[in-house]
C-alpha cells in the first residue's frame, strides 16, 4: 500500500532554545489559546473553592519583573470573577480559612 500523496505531514511545532540547568535545550513555543476556553476549561475542571484557593495564593506572588507581577494580577482577577465576584470570593475565603 502506498504513501497518499495528497495527506499532509502534520505541523511541527514552533520551538526556541533556551538553557536549563546549564544545558541547552529546545522547548516548544505554547499555541495560543483563546481566553474564553481557558476559563471555561477552568470553571469546568476545578470547583469555585480551588479556583478561590488559587487565586488566594496568587495575591501574594511577587517577582522581581513587574510585568509578570502584572500578569498574574491579571490572572487573580480573572479567577475571582470566575467565581462570582469579589463578594462571592471573599465568601469562599472564608469558608477556606483563608
Amino acid at each position: 500500500m502506498g504513501k497518499d500523496k495528497n495527506m499532509k505531514r502534520p505541523k511541527r511545532p514552533q520551538t526556541y532554545e533556551t538553557t536549563f540547568q546549564g544545558r541547552k535545550v529546545r522547548v516548544t513555543v505554547p499555541e495560543a489559546i483563546d481566553e474564553g476556553d481557558l476559563l471555561t476549561a477552568l470553571k469546568d475542571n476545578l470547583s469555585p473553592q480551588a479556583i478561590t484557593a488559587i487565586a488566594a495564593y496568587l495575591g501574594s506572588a511577587v517577582t522581581k519583573n513587574e510585568e509578570v507581577n502584572r500578569q498574574v494580577c491579571w490572572f487573580r482577577d480573572q479567577l475571582i470573577e470566575l467565581v462570582g465576584g469579589l463578594d462571592r470570593y471573599n465568601q469562599l475565603s472564608d469558608e477556606l480559612g483563608f
